[in-house]
């Protein structure tokens, strides 16, 4: 083989040899570069992890909202565990019945209409606060309400008269109506949403039960 027809097959092959390595270097630019970014984007430093979806709760907005946890439904067993210690104590039957209201606010369905049961028989009068302010609460359970309001039925015209007209001027309150017609029954008539009308009215009642000197 001629010196001049080796020199052309050399150029040749280098030739071809450039254009692969051109045509190599252009796919693998356009072929590797979004694994690149892919891989950075999910290993990049601070990135918040997501969790996996059994460990989330999607709400009515479809965004993610605490798991129930601590507010899951306490069993009227368990209730009554913790009702029982505190009915067992040697505490004064007032301090009992701080327990008890305290016991009311963590615990939830019988357990708490339980609870509020024994809330009434040991909270007198003097104490009366440890109770008004769940039976005013028109977002405390219906049936936690519906004992407090029977217990209240009991009570002195006095301590009753202003948690009536609380409790008839919100139509929310599950005793809304019943209310009202025990006022209106002791009125002799129905003020309707006239409350500086129900306002005197109370006053005059409550100051009727007032004993005289």
């Amino acid at each position: 083989m001629s010196s001049t027809r080796l020199r052309n097959l050399i150029l040749a092959a280098g030739a071809i040899l450039a254009v692969a390595l051109y045509f190599g270097w252009q796919w693998a630019g356009q072929d590797g570069t979004p694994p690149t970014v892919v891989k950075n984007s999910t290993t990049k430093a601070g990135a918040v992890p997501v969790k996996p979806a059994d460990d989330l709760t999607a709400g009515s907005s479809g965004r993610p909202e605490k798991s129930s946890g601590p507010d899951r439904l306490i069993t009227v067993e368990e209730g009554d565990v913790m009702i029982d210690e505190i009915l067992r104590s040697n505490k004064e039957i007032p301090q009992m019945a701080r327990d008890l209201h305290d016991l009311v606010k963590r615990v939830n369905g019988e357990a708490q209409v339980n609870a509020s049961r024994h809330l009434v028989n040991l909270t007198s009068d003097e104490d009366y606060g440890l109770i008004a302010g769940y039976l005013t609460d028109a977002k405390m359970n219906p049936d936690v309400i519906e004992v407090l309001f029977s217990d209240l039925m009991n009570r002195n015209r006095v301590l009753q008269m202003p948690l009536f007209l609380n409790i008839l001027k919100n139509p929310a309150h599950p005793q809304n109506e019943q209310v009202r017609n025990v006022l209106t029954i002791l009125a002799g008539q129905d003020f309707g949403t006239d409350w500086a009308k129900w306002d005197q009215w109370g006053q005059q009642e409550v100051k009727s039960q007032q004993p005289t000197n």
